[in-house]
């Protein structure tokens, strides 16, 4: 009897704790000051954004070298398209920065 009496006690006692436990979980979670959202960016439409404009500006840099204006020097060309790579690559990295879904066009 003793034993059954014992038994019944600890079982009580394990049956409060669960409850005790279970009522607290989360709790400080659901208060707006310890809210955490985890959202991630989808940086594909930029990506391809940034591909895109790659492309088309290696095509138009290879085009010049093959066939090169007659009012610009060799020089002047491979220091304009190296300007040109160094824009595309900061407006890239600063949509990046900010989460765009595209390069922003270049300042003219």
């Amino acid at each position: 009897m003793q034993v059954q009496r014992t038994l019944q006690l600890l079982t009580v006692a394990a049956a409060f704790a669960a409850v005790a436990a279970c009522s607290s979980y989360g709790r400080e979670n659901n208060r707006p000051d310890n809210s955490v959202v985890a959202v991630q960016w989808d940086s594909g439409p930029l990506d391809q954004d940034y591909h895109r404009q790659r492309t088309e500006m290696d095509a138009r840099h290879t085009q010049e070298i093959s066939s090169p204006r007659a009012d610009e020097s060799s020089d002047q060309r491979t220091q304009r398209q190296t300007g040109e790579n160094k824009d595309l690559e900061r407006r890239y990295a600063d949509a990046k920065t900010s989460h765009a879904n595209v390069v922003p066009p270049a300042e003219r």
